[in-house]
């Protein structure tokens, strides 16, 4: 009977005792983060059987359990997830808003510099000094894109850096995962080790601000775990890595790849969520559509000016030439094309229609029989391109298929992107300046059609008229005498009268009447007037916007966007304190609980060691009996 005393009482001991470690380990790490409360689970051992009774035989410590719930952690995790791509989206809007709104003084008083050094220069057409003027007003609105363009570009390339460091570290997490579990199959009780399994839930949540996680088991030791939508990060003992690879066609819009072994698996840059997904979305959707609004701004002012000069005569009687850098050269058409890197094909993209510009990617593609173009509002659609070379029309662009776009090639259009960095000054001799329009009063268009004389020859006055019912045109002198008999509307190329050269496109109205006079006059500002016109007409979005109204437009989208993405964090960090708080309310230590526990363990102790004397005093007893 002493010795079965004895044994209970020292096993009550060691399990009070082992209380008593657990709970001072809960207490010396109550500020430990990501410390999960442990507890002792006592277990009563198997009885004896004597006599034909039961007799209990004492207690065992079973286990040391962590305090966890797999759905509270999962939850905390997911509101990881969401508050740091909210987070990261408001500070980088905010940044790109700051931007917008230092330069929303700068860009708009560029332009209105030149519309102001345009009016002074209407007063005195003649004078050389105002003309230079306008020139130097002309290169500041240029510098002010230029500049524009370079900071957004300088923020593509610096989110790029940080989604190299950022994946850096998502694989530097996915390591440090599979020596927790390498480490947890090799302690004795494997998948039980507490301490570790803390360790493990560290870089889980630490993993969840980057992407979204989710954690399952793979055996009794460890665990798969997988990003964005099913990507497997993590198995086991086994880790894959994530990496970036170049972008197609455009190499500089990398996206995101994760490597199995031998294999590479592309993962969608909208398919991964937290702070990577902001990232991209940042790149490839905010920064982007800045460009392109900023590119409009520039293709707008510069075509519309350009435009007028063609309208015109210098001071030498000649028909202006561009002040600003031509948007349909060459080049410039062939650039707003991207196309896949050992491809054949060419395709060039012209500005026809400011009015109709939008801003976005269009996409376009070829499945051995059929065109198919995708507008960036993502719709598609099948176009049959015509002519030598091919060609269509879109949104106020002409697309030319200079050389054949390859089964299954992905040609990405933009017609704006790089436009505000490429604008510039071409002009340097303010005598060029068209101050003089050579369109007169008796020019009567209500149509769209544009006219231009592009080479004045000894016919200086004559009038176009289109016939009632658009279907001819005529040339006449200004006395109504027919110069040129009526011919099909529009006209298939340039027509030249009398050595005068003029180009007229389709989209005039029955009796438009286009009246000309390339004489000379001194002190003419008509075509000046038409460029101060320009401040307040509505020459984009079909009419309903001016060239600065593009930009406040820009400005207005990005506040919004700031806006939404501020509440959106706000809810985000709602929904993770309450998720902290039911984590906590599970894993947590609670210092109240913890001391209450400290004393209860020690009365058992002091209690199972009183059973332990008394079994001790009972057997020498029972010893001095026997004497």
């Amino acid at each position: 009977m002493g010795f079965d005393l004895l044994n209970m009482g020292s096993q009550g001991v060691l399990t009070a005792q082992r209380q008593l470690n657990t709970t001072s380990h809960n207490i010396n790490n109550v500020n430990t983060e990501g410390y999960s409360r442990q507890s002792v689970v006592q277990s009563t051992n198997d009885p004896i059987w004597w006599g034909g009774n039961q007799y209990g035989t004492g207690v065992h410590a079973a286990e040391v359990r962590r305090g966890y719930d797999q759905f509270a952690t999962n939850e905390l995790n997911l509101t990881t997830t969401n508050l740091s791509y909210a987070s990261e989206r408001e500070g980088q809007l905010g940044r790109l808003d700051n931007m917008l709104s230092n330069s929303a003084k700068k860009i708009p008083e560029d332009m209105n510099q030149w519309y102001d050094a345009v009016k002074g220069m209407a007063d005195s057409p003649s004078d050389i000094g105002a003309r230079k003027v306008v020139l130097e007003k002309a290169k500041l609105v240029a510098a002010g894109l230029n500049d524009n363009h370079k900071v957004l570009a300088q923020q593509q390339t610096e989110t790029n850096d940080i989604l190299a460091r950022t994946l850096d570290r998502v694989n530097d997490i996915g390591r440090e995962l599979v020596d927790i579990h390498s480490a947890i199959i090799k302690t004795p009780t494997a998948g039980t080790d507490n301490d570790l399994l803390d360790r493990h839930q560290a870089l889980i949540n630490e993993l969840s601000q980057y992407t979204k996680v989710t954690v399952t088991r793979k055996n009794d030791e460890t665990f798969n775990i997988m990003i964005g939508s099913g990507h497997t990060l993590v198995s086991g003992t086994e880790s894959s890595q994530l990496k970036m690879v170049d972008g197609s066609p455009d190499p500089r819009q990398t996206q995101l790849a994760l490597v199995e072994g031998n294999a590479l698996k592309k993962i969608r840059n909208d398919d991964i969520g937290g702070k990577l997904a902001s990232l991209f979305q940042f790149r490839d959707e905010t920064l982007a559509q800045a460009m392109d609004e900023m590119g409009r701004i520039a293709v707008g002012f510069a075509g519309s000016m350009n435009e007028l000069q063609s309208q015109g005569l210098d001071l030498k009687g000649q028909v202006g030439e561009n002040i600003f850098a031509d948007i349909n050269a060459p080049a410039a058409a062939g650039a707003r094309a991207l196309i896949p890197k050992g491809s054949t094909a060419a395709v060039n993209v012209y500005i026809d229609d400011l009015s109709a510009l939008k801003a976005g990617e269009y996409q376009l593609s070829f499945d051995g029989s059929q065109h198919k173009l995708i507008t960036p509002d993502g719709k598609s659609q099948n176009v049959m391109p015509s002519g030598t070379p091919p060609k269509f029309s879109v949104d106020g662009l002409e697309i030319e298929i200079a050389s054949p776009v390859g089964i299954g090639e992905p040609i990405l259009i933009r017609p704006t992107r790089m436009s505000a960095g490429d604008m510039r000054v071409t002009m340097e001799d303010p005598s060029k300046i068209a101050a003089q329009s050579y369109m007169s009063s008796a020019t009567k268009a209500h149509g769209t059609a544009e006219f231009q004389v592009t080479n004045p020859g000894s016919l200086r006055e004559f009038q176009v008229a289109i016939s009632p019912d658009a279907s001819q045109f005529a040339v006449l002198d200004m006395k109504g005498n027919i110069l040129q008999a009526p011919q099909a509307y529009p006209p298939t190329g340039d027509v030249t009268v009398n050595g005068t050269t003029f180009s007229l496109s389709n989209g005039a109205m029955g009796n438009d009447i286009f009246a000309v006079n390339l004489n000379p006059a001194m002190g003419d500002n008509g075509n000046l007037i038409k460029m101060q016109d320009v401040q307040t007409a509505k020459v984009m979005d079909n009419g309903r916007s001016t060239v600065l109204d593009v930009y406040e437009g820009l400005n207005t989208e990005m506040g919004v966007q700031k806006a939404s993405a501020s509440r959106l964090r706000e809810v985000g960090l709602v929904e993770k304190d309450a998720a902290e708080s039911r984590v906590a309310e599970i894993s947590g230590v609670n210092l109240d609980e913890e001391a209450a526990n400290m004393m209860r363990f020690q009365q058992a102790y002091a209690a199972s060691s009183r059973i332990m004397t008394v079994a001790n005093e009972t057997f020498e007893t029972l010893l001095n009996a026997s004497r």
